[in-house]
């Protein structure tokens, strides 16, 4: 087991954001997928079962469980990733330099950092690709019911790959939720329609009413892929301030086209929403 001392596991917990139960921005996937690479360990094994199971206390029984030297290798390439500067990412690089039992680890040089960014680009350029071809295959499906029980992890997937934290359809009490997802410190629930015509006002009403029934600062985007009738657009924002707004199938193809990254989209369509109160906004008119 390693010998961090509690005032060292604090400083990680600090630098990584672990007080929610995350860390940094993966998902469980891509989380499990970085422990391993780095270690070869499985962090989702039982072995690393401790409390909640969240990916903080993950990686705290990992700490406990494992040696120095696999806890420093796992903590310099974090603090490559999170590629930090300040007193708190000083202190954890020379934590780790005690913990391998040489040098502290200086920051990577500046240089480098270009062909990184090069490199994750390209990968995610890819998982888009992949993403697209999906998306088209679903939309060619004959069973229509099979594409749309597809969508719900295709959108997961795409969240995900824009470390969106995002949460699997899950029920509350009377009610269905598609999904949701965090942006800017702010959770959004997802309501995700595949129908072979524009929605009806009705959708959009259960939607709002969905929202309405959490908190006054929940909000919402309702992703209809064959948009929502001019009736609807009319309605929804008559007499209620919007607290969602709707991304349709155009808009989609232009994140998976890499038009625009998903988190510039949502965040040009909240301060739309925010301002002035637009639910439904051409993609060709997005500032």
């Amino acid at each position: 087991m390693s010998d961090l001392t509690s005032v060292e596991k604090r400083k990680f917990e600090q630098l990584l954001g672990m007080s929610t139960g995350y860390v940094l921005d993966f998902s469980n996937r891509t989380f499990a997928e970085f422990v391993l690479e780095s270690t070869g360990h499985d962090i989702y094994d039982a072995r690393y079962d401790c409390g909640s199971g969240s990916k903080a206390n993950r990686l705290r029984a990992f700490w406990q469980k494992e040696d120095n030297r696999t806890v420093g290798k796992l903590m310099t390439d974090m603090l490559d990733y999170n590629d930090e500067t300040g007193p708190t990412a000083a202190i954890c690089r020379l934590i780790v330099g005690r913990l391998l039992g040489g040098k502290p680890i200086s920051k990577p040089d500046a240089v480098s950092q270009p062909e990184t960014q090069s490199v994750l680009q390209r990968q995610l350029s890819d998982e888009l690709r992949q993403l697209r071809e999906e998306f088209s295959r679903l939309s060619v499906e004959s069973d229509r019911n099979k594409a749309g029980l597809a969508l719900e992890p295709f959108l997961n997937r795409l969240f995900d790959v824009f470390r969106l934290r995002p949460r699997q359809p899950f029920r509350v009490v009377g009610e269905q939720i598609d999904g949701s997802f965090e942006l800017d410190s702010h959770v959004y629930l997802l309501e995700l329609k595949w129908e072979k015509h524009a929605l009806p006002e009705a959708d959009l009403l259960v939607f709002r009413g969905k929202i309405e029934g959490k908190s006054t600062f929940t909000r919402g985007v309702f992703i209809a892929l064959n948009d929502i009738s001019a009736p609807a657009r009319d309605a929804i924002t008559r007499g209620k301030a919007p607290s969602f707004f709707v991304m349709n199938g155009h808009d989609l193809m232009m994140v998976l086209s890499e038009a625009i990254s998903l988190t510039d989209f949502l965040r040009k369509r909240v301060r739309l929403l925010a301002e002035e109160g637009l639910v439904c906004v051409p993609f060709s008119e997005l500032a």
